[in-house]
């Protein structure tokens, strides 16, 4: 699960679990999350690595890109989810 080695893709998974985003929307939601901006060049990237790799899918919306998780995506955000929990229960 090397997609989760980067805090940044995690969290984007973790965002877009059940549901679609625009683009805009959910560099928002992680600029609220950390409290500080978040590089367009940076987050783009995350977005471009995760769809490359299957976790994310794209369409268009008029002028906007929407986003949301493939299956593998949340499958991958739920392994994660129960990894978490294993670690803080203990």
């Amino acid at each position: 699960m090397e997609w989760l080695t980067s805090g940044l893709r995690r969290d984007i998974c973790v965002l877009l679990y059940g549901e679609e985003r625009r683009a805009q929307s959910l560099k928002s939601a992680l600029e609220a999350r950390y409290d500080r901006r978040v590089k367009p060049d940076r987050f783009y990237g995350a977005l471009d690595s995760l769809e490359k790799n299957g976790y994310v899918e794209k369409h268009v919306e008029g002028l906007e890109d929407v986003y949301s998780l493939t299956d593998a995506g949340a499958e991958s955000v739920e392994t994660q989810f129960e990894w978490m929990k294993e670690r803080v229960e203990t």
